[in-house]
């Protein structure tokens, strides 16, 4: 399943863990009542506007996000699970967190929300890094 240095069985793993980690991060009993207090919706608005389409959506957006970190590993030759991590940091510290931390403060957010987000979005990328490049 590999072509151009791309293991999309290895991409595919990865998105399902990210999809898996997010389950996990943004549960009531982890981050899920202060992202709710957060974003200003209550658990019942939350479970009201649910849809297993968004499930899809977010599993779709975390098989390009891992197609992504494949390419950049492939592109610098990287062949770890060191190498992966690396990728993974670097494109969720400097592609993702830093500019959504833009919006945040243009728009007033709590900082508590961008820290929530932010931080899943570094550990998930550095996870499916992780995977992608272990499995090269």
């Amino acid at each position: 399943m590999e072509s151009s240095g791309v293991n999309y069985l290895a991409i595919l793993v990865a998105g399902v863990a990210a999809w898996i980690l997010g389950a996990i991060w943004y549960a009531a009993p982890v981050f899920g009542n202060t992202w709710m207090q957060g974003i200003g919706k209550t658990k019942e608005q939350v479970e009201k506007d649910y849809s297993f389409m968004k499930m899809v959506w977010a599993l779709i957006g975390y098989l390009v996000a891992g197609y992504g970190i494949a390419r950049l590993l492939s592109f610098t030759l990287g062949d770890s699970l060191f190498d992966g991590v690396m990728i993974g940091l670097l494109g969720a510290v400097c592609l993702v967190a830093a500019p959504i931390a833009v919006n945040e403060i243009m728009e007033h957010r709590p900082p508590k929300l961008y820290f929530i987000n932010a931080f899943y979005i570094i550990i998930t990328f550095a996870v499916m890094g992780a995977i992608i490049g272990a499995w090269r």
